[in-house]
């Protein structure tokens, strides 16, 4: 294959992946769209605009990490988007390890997280080479939100939440269930703390009168981002759905985990979990709405005397995450972006750039108010 394409794009036959394609061609970033299937992502990369002006090859691989090795070498960023995660990401970081390239993916979940930041990350940081988790919508935002937050002196406990109205893809969903079966931590007086299991909690969106049902959401990203960092005492997030049925489905699953499934071996579990998530998302969603696909992301930032808020809205979240692939890997293919081993999105990119790369494509609009 050609060394002038140095981007792979590993899952291109699903929607994330699609979107990222779409965005890769708007930088005019060549790329490899690989996956399991060539005929299907022939079928999907045909369906992607503008895909006639983009440079790009296709690629079949069978997932292994000697087949994801030979596929990366030459290459210098993978975007992962084959979720859930917690099952599929080990070969990719690794195949990334052994070919001496940056990895990007769009995960959230914690303990995928965690053996970023205790394992692999100094293994890509003795590489040279960096690597960034939670790329995405969620929750590259609210990591721009919180570092915002963080510009005012005075400021050490973040307290974030999420409210959309978004339509799941297969893999969100299916990440979703596998995160039950984890551990979820907050982070309080600086070290993790675990929860004890699903937390329900009433979120009051900014703007508006609504007041929803949260749930902890597996912990989130962002305790996680901010565990070593030594100006966050304390940081917890929630999210509520505009389908309040979300939160529901979800205790609900929690409560037949552990009183039935947590016993089964994973052979035998993940069908069982992989035939309820396509009880909630059957099939790839269609292609998102700017005037029905919105949310809002926000931060309070607090400190003995000083309080600060940022509130981001958002449209077409899964939209923005292709954005926000595209646009990491273009600045990973240069020299501007900070630092190596495990990074936050925000923290790799620079949190004022990275949304302004947002806001010129029109998904996001930020919000700042400070109180002393």
């Amino acid at each position: 294959m050609s060394d002038r394409r140095p981007v792979v794009i590993y899952g291109a036959s699903g929607s994330t992946g699609r979107l990222v394609a779409e965005y890769l061609r708007e930088y005019d970033i060549p790329f490899v769209a690989a996956g399991r299937n060539k005929a299907r992502l022939q079928e999907v990369m045909e369906k992607v605009p503008g895909i006639e002006t983009a440079d790009y090859e296709i690629a079949e691989t069978d997932g292994s990490v000697e087949s994801l090795t030979r596929l990366f070498e030459g290459r210098q960023v993978v975007c992962n988007t084959v979720g859930p995660f917690l099952r599929y990401a080990p070969p990719v970081v690794e195949a990334a390890l052994a070919a001496g390239i940056h990895y990007l993916d769009t995960a959230g979940e914690q303990t995928h997280m965690l053996r970023f930041l205790d394992e692999w990350g100094p293994r890509f940081a003795a590489n040279g080479r960096a690597a960034s988790s939670a790329m995405s919508v969620q929750y590259a935002i609210h990591d721009i939100a919180a570092r915002i937050c963080l510009e005012t002196p005075g400021v050490d406990s973040l307290e974030l939440g999420s409210y959309a109205n978004a339509i799941p893809t297969v893999g969100s969903t299916q990440s979703i269930f596998d995160v039950i079966r984890a551990e979820a931590h907050y982070l309080e007086d600086g070290r993790l703390k675990k929860y004890d299991g699903v937390v329900v909690q009433d979120v009051v969106v900014p703007g508006s009168g609504l007041v929803l049902t949260g749930t902890n959401w597996g912990g989130t990203a962002l305790p996680v981002f901010f565990r070593d960092d030594r100006r966050v005492r304390d940081c917890r997030m929630f999210v509520a759905m505009r389908n309040q049925d979300i939160w529901r489905r979800v205790v609900d699953l929690e409560r037949l985990f552990k009183v039935s499934l947590q016993w089964l071996p994973e052979e035998a579990l993940y069908p069982v979990l992989d035939k309820m998530a396509s009880g909630m998302t059957a099939d790839s969603p269609p292609r998102e709405n700017r005037q029905h696909q919105r949310s809002l992301d926000w931060c309070v930032g607090r400190g003995n005397t000083v309080t600060t808020r940022v509130v981001i809205q958002c449209t077409t979240g899964y939209q923005m995450t292709g954005l926000i692939q595209a646009y990491a890997a273009m600045r990973l293919l240069g020299t501007t972006y900070h630092g190596t081993g495990f990074r936050s999105p925000a923290e790799l990119l620079g949190h004022r750039e990275l949304m302004g790369a947002i806001e010129s494509y029109g998904f996001a609009r930020v919000t700042e108010e400070s109180r002393s």
